[in-house]
């Protein structure tokens, strides 16, 4: 059903090599957006997190950590120290960045906003991450119309369910008065359907709130989810860019479901 946005969506983003250190961005940002997806290279952090590793809450090294953010940070040519990150709990909570909240996660697990799983700003100069291990990253972008705007969402089964994405929207509209022909969406690489059995209780579950499209033999199609919920609450299909990488398939990425104890990879995006 889909199958028109993906071919489509993935001519948009090409490919950075910063020595072992592996990005992709999205080439059809709204002017003045920037958006990036890590990988898991590049990195200090040592086995089972190698090496990239952006998540403070695995068990990693706090310290590897950090540096890692910051090796990324030089990369891009942002502050490490006014990256914001929220606590993310498999939840639909989505919230607003405030001035004084520039930083929070940005050295440690601990946040102004926690529970969250989507963090928006339309300030400058305040990037914000998110991190994941085969759940969906979606980068809501304003423009070219209106006041530039990101939001930044964590969408695995749970939050798809609860409705992350249609809070994310919501917040597009109604705080940063975005109307839905310049809203984009940018969806990251995230465990494909191949990899993503579940019970049939569960499949169930999940086709009964996204219909058929998004189960095959009780396998998720996340991305197909996160695609239905963006054009059902009426963003355009030609402002959606997906990264169609399974997560679980490609070594590139972390995979909680193929590896247990892994690391996180991100999705970062800010406003010049």
């Amino acid at each position: 059903m889909f199958a028109d946005i993906i071919n489509r969506a993935e001519r948009s983003y090409h490919r950075e090599d910063w020595g072992d250190l592996i990005i992709w961005e999205l080439d059809k940002a709204p002017q003045k957006i920037k958006v990036y997806f890590t990988t898991r290279h590049g990195g200090v952090s040592l086995p089972p997190f190698d090496s990239l590793n952006l998540g403070f809450h695995v068990g990693d090294d706090v310290e590897g950590v950090r540096k890692n953010r910051i090796m990324l940070s030089q990369v891009l040519g942002i502050d490490a120290s006014r990256i914001s990150s929220p606590a993310q709990r498999h939840t639909s909570e989505v919230a607003i960045l405030t001035s004084e909240s520039i930083g929070t996660g940005s050295s440690s697990d601990e946040s102004d906003y926690d529970p969250c799983d989507g963090l928006g700003t339309s300030m400058t100069n305040a990037p914000i991450l998110l991190h994941y291990a085969d759940c969906v990253p979606v980068v809501l972008m304003g423009g070219p119309w209106g006041k530039p705007a990101v939001v930044v969402l964590h969408a695995g089964r749970q939050g798809l369910i609860q409705g992350v994405i249609g809070n994310g929207i919501r917040m597009m509209r109604e705080d940063f008065g975005l109307e839905l022909d310049s809203i984009n969406a940018a969806i990251g690489p995230c465990i494909g359907s191949c990899c993503y059995e579940v019970s049939e209780e569960l499949a169930l579950e999940f086709e009964g709130r996204f219909g058929p499209d998004a189960v095959i033999s009780r396998h998720l199609d996340l991305r197909a989810a996160a695609i239905s919920e963006l054009t059902e609450a009426g963003v355009y299909r030609d402002n959606i860019h997906v990264l169609e990488i399974c997560t679980s398939c490609d070594p590139d990425f972390y995979s909680y479901r193929r590896d247990g104890v892994t690391g996180r990879h991100g999705a970062i995006a800010w406003i010049e």
